[in-house]
């Protein structure tokens, strides 16, 4: 069964299960599901903070693989022992494709980014040019655990996302100006992408 997945306290969908905010409850709670259900797929759909103003507001992405990297790091004031990067290679980078259902995310108009998760939101417009010139392009705050998640079950995963804020002073203003465009953006996407897969069998 393939499975959509969401934030859920306000970024609701209703054709998503709400595993929670953050890193640890989505964790707790997406392993619940996984415990319970059979998975053969998960897709979750979640806004993003954008680290660059090269990137628009309310653009579409996809990811396949997450970072769990902390300002601290960029600053030299902290670093992990642990991994802090997960890929599940869900799309062949030659053409775009995905290795599950075989649709294309250029076609349904995303594009791809590596995404950064924290519990904290990044408000610093110079510390996250620092994440988009290391090629990292997005901040969501669940994502990282989701893939940890999907990882431990060996579950292909991946994300579809949706622009809402810049990662600056005005991140929290913007994230609420737009949120409700986001979601509506991110319904459309997942329509769009279940309509065209339906298609192409």
């Amino acid at each position: 069964m393939k499975m959509w997945i969401c934030a859920g306290n306000g970024e609701d969908f209703s054709f998503a299960k709400s595993i929670g905010v953050g890193l640890v409850d989505s964790a707790l709670n997406l392993c619940s599901l996984c415990l319970r259900e059979k998975i053969d797929e998960l897709i979750f759909l979640g806004s993003a903070g954008a680290y660059s103003k090269d990137v628009a507001l309310l653009d579409l992405f996809v990811a396949d693989s997450a970072t769990q990297i902390e300002l601290s790091f960029l600053q030299q004031y902290s670093y992990t022992p642990i991994d802090n990067k997960i890929d599940s290679n869900i799309f062949d980078e030659r053409n775009k494709v995905s290795r599950i259902s075989n649709v294309s995310y250029e076609t349904l108009g995303f594009k791809k980014s590596i995404v950064n998760s924290s519990n904290y939101i990044s408000v610093d417009k110079h510390l996250a040019s620092q994440f988009y010139t290391a090629g990292i392009g997005l901040e969501n705050m669940e994502f990282f655990a989701v893939m940890r998640v999907a990882q431990h079950f060996c579950i292909p995963c991946f994300g579809v996302f949706c622009v809402s804020n810049y990662c600056d002073e005005n991140a929290h203003k913007d994230f609420i100006h737009h949120h409700q465009d986001v979601k509506e953006k991110l319904t459309q996407a997942a329509k769009d992408a279940e309509n065209f897969y339906h298609k192409q069998i």
